[in-house]
């Protein structure tokens, strides 16, 4: 019987290690399809995306009305529609057979990909591949604060909100494939010990420690220093209850490396049901609005979050630091 062709999808928000872990699956022979995306200052090493994967979910995002870390729990359903009227179905198929047929095992990265996962699993099923996932986790503090200082537009509270509504997304939309999950700090200290427990967990035998020239290539590609955006909650001033649920997130998602069961799961069901509710009240909240027009460029974050910190500990706030 023979080996079926494997398309890994890599996943995780952006500025989360996602191209440094698809740069290391190509140094073991995984082909990421081109052309690709050209490098500039947010990746200097390059993106490892496929051009046309990134314009094709750049297209059904802007006509859904979703930006590509959009905070809005409602987000899913409206690029559920949008793909739907945009045939997208059929063009992803259509793109990812003639990939598969040319070139046999694929890596697919993009920061877009988790809005159309689904749609990326039939695909695979359809060119008659083994399609696998792997998540790339950050700290919602350190992801946002790398945005921050890489990309325009957008404040805090939505970076972080955005974070959360597509981190607990990502988590119940790849439940139906087999998938692993890398720390960010993990892959930056010590990159062969996830990725090879990663290809074992999806078995993947061409990701393999034996072959010594390609993790010579990997050791020379990654590079400890690209962490260099550790922020914590100090750089990243939001409102308590949205911190709160960050931090329920990120403690649920640090521990799925070793533990992605049942107990795990109904944590993630119990946060998503939650989200909404803090989304709606940190959106109204007054502390957002402070946020919004306190520049971060010119007053202190310890400012800022004194302030925000004083909005949300007055009588009427009480008692909604950690919604449960």
């Amino acid at each position: 019987m023979s080996t079926p062709v494997r398309v890994v999808y890599v996943t995780g928000s952006g500025r989360s290690g996602t191209s440094m872990l698809t740069g290391v699956l190509r140094e073991f022979g995984l082909h990421v399809p081109g052309p690709e995306v050209a490098s500039d200052a947010a990746g200097a090493r390059g993106f490892s995306e496929p051009q046309w994967v990134v314009d094709f979910h750049n297209g059904i995002l802007r006509a859904a009305g979703v930006q590509a870390s959009d905070a809005r729990p409602i987000a899913w359903h409206l690029v559920d529609r949008a793909s739907i009227e945009g045939g997208a179905r059929g063009q992803i198929q259509e793109w990812l057979t003639a990939q598969v047929r040319q070139h046999g095992n694929l890596v697919i990265k993009d920061p877009r990909l988790l809005w159309f996962f689904e749609l990326w699993q039939e695909a695979a099923a359809s060119a008659g591949a083994a399609a696998s996932c792997i998540t790339m986790l950050r700290p919602p503090a350190e992801v946002a604060g790398s945005r921050a200082a890489f990309y325009q537009g957008g404040g805090l509270v939505d970076r972080v909100s955005g974070w959360i509504n597509l981190m607990l997304g990502t988590e119940l939309t790849t439940r139906t494939v087999p998938r692993a999950f890398v720390r960010y700090g993990d892959l930056v200290r010590r990159w062969d010990e996830p990725v090879f427990s990663a290809a074992a967990t999806l078995d993947l035998p061409m990701i393999h420690p034996g072959d010594a020239a390609a993790v010579a290539r990997a050791d020379a590609f990654i590079d400890p220093a690209l962490h260099h955006a550790a922020a914590t909650w100090q750089d990243v001033p939001v409102p308590a209850p949205l911190r709160a649920l960050a931090d329920d997130t990120w403690a649920a998602l640090d521990s799925l490396p070793g533990h992605d069961d049942a107990g795990t799961r109904a944590e993630f069901d119990r946060l998503r049901a939650l989200y909404p509710y803090v989304h709606r009240k940190v959106a109204a909240s007054p502390a957002r609005r402070i946020a919004r027009i306190m520049p971060a460029d010119v007053v202190p974050p310890g400012v800022r979050q004194s302030v925000a910190g004083m909005l949300w500990r007055t009588p009427g706030n009480a008692g909604r630091h950690r919604l449960r």
